[in-house]
């Protein structure tokens, strides 16, 4: 990462459950920027992406390096793989965008509020900022209970942030 420039802000979880809500997602860059601070600092993350990078060729390699699919129209596939996670670490660390998607969105998705509440996990809150090359590990998030206002806390916390290719506000 030193060797690009770029720098972290924070530390790593350790022997925690945790669901990392990493943003904003604009580029494919951000896979690739991932999977270099994952190799640097050598710490064990499993991460959803969506089920159509994981071809022929690839699934084996995404897979080992922690990637576990995701298809919008099979959510329980993700649901039981996140529980045999669960089963298999005392601490773990999962990585998902709440965006969904490359693309600006005007609301994020709840999907990782609710794998955070299933598996009794914390949430901690990652920001990308191309403009400053930096990756801040933020603070632990305590979900209100109320989605909305949980969701457009989140939403606001990655204003912050400049992504790769910055989504008009």
């Amino acid at each position: 990462m030193k060797i690009t420039g770029w720098k972290t802000i924070g530390n790593f979880p350790t022997d925690q459950r945790v669901v990392m809500v990493a943003g904003p997602h604009t580029s494919n860059w951000d896979f690739v920027l991932a999977m270099s601070l994952i190799l640097s600092l050598d710490v064990n993350i499993h991460w959803v992406g969506k089920h159509s990078i994981f071809k022929k060729g690839f699934r084996r390699l995404l897979r080992k390096m922690g990637g576990i699919p995701v298809n919008r129209a099979n959510p329980e596939a993700l649901k039981n793989e996140i529980h045999n996670i669960t089963k298999k670490f005392k601490g773990f660390i999962i990585a998902i965008s709440p965006e969904g998607t490359r693309k600006k969105v005007d609301r994020l998705k709840s999907g990782f509020l609710r794998i955070a509440n299933e598996t009794n996990s914390k949430i901690m809150m990652v920001g990308v900022d191309f403009s400053k090359k930096t990756i801040e590990l933020g603070d632990f998030y305590r979900p209100s209970g109320d989605l909305e206002k949980d969701l457009k806390f989140i939403k606001e916390y990655f204003a912050n942030f400049t992504g790769k290719y910055p989504k008009p506000k």
